[in-house]
């Protein structure tokens, strides 16, 4: 390029040099403090460290950053992404998939009886018992035994379906509602003191994981 004013003077400019970075960061990768391994399964409240920073090649234009978003804790599937940026603003992603498992839960056992949903149970009980909600709380193999684990009871007022199997509890015991590990039964143990009104109930114990164990229960 060249330019001339009005007395006829030329000047030339000199060559400039223009680099195009076309080329996407690579090699992206989690930092060394992750624990988690893609497509790894982890059961609630047992899920490792998982990555906090990531890095890669910047191979032009040298590096804008690299940002790790996502993750969780949750029961479901999770994914953390890694997003590098070079300062030509082309992207580099990496992502890291994996599974959050819920614990298994078995119960209420006896006195309760347990029905399914196409063949409900109702277990008839006096108003003003005690009733023992007995159960187990599982991550895979490994039984848990903390009363941290459990969320929470709740008593719920439903309808009364002629429907429904109608079942006598057959053993009821006498004390306040505390909940309780007893490590010679192996067993959680929820005393339950039924309302004095007549009518039908629903109890849902709710564990920290999110899963649920439910009973129906008809007042008489």
């Amino acid at each position: 390029g060249s330019c001339t004013d009005n007395a006829g003077n030329v000047g030339n400019a000199g060559p400039l040099s223009v680099k195009r970075d076309a080329t996407a960061p690579t090699d992206v990768e989690f930092d060394s403090g992750n624990l988690i391994t893609n497509g790894g399964s982890y059961y609630f409240g047992s899920v490792p460290q998982g990555p906090t920073s990531c890095d890669a090649n910047y191979d032009v234009s040298g590096s804008a950053g690299c940002v790790v978003s996502g993750g969780g804790e949750t029961v479901g599937p999770h994914t953390f992404t890694a997003l590098a940026t070079d300062n030509a603003g082309n992207e580099g992603q990496l992502d890291l998939n994996y599974s959050v498992l819920a614990w298994t839960l078995t119960g209420f056992y006896q006195p309760v009886d347990m029905g399914t949903l196409l063949t409900p149970i109702y277990n008839t009980v006096k108003g003003g018992s005690t009733v023992p909600l007995k159960f187990e709380v599982f991550a895979g193999s490994t039984e848990l035994t903390s009363t941290s684990v459990v969320d929470n009871f709740r008593v719920q007022s439903i309808t009364c379906s002629g429907t429904v199997l109608v079942d006598d509890i057959e053993l009821l015991t006498t004390g306040g509602t505390s909940l309780r590990y007893d490590s010679t039964s192996g067993q959680f143990i929820q005393n339950w003191k039924t309302p004095k009104a007549t009518g039908c109930y629903s109890v849902i114990m709710t564990t920290e994981d999110g899963s649920t164990i439910v009973a129906m229960f008809k007042i008489k």
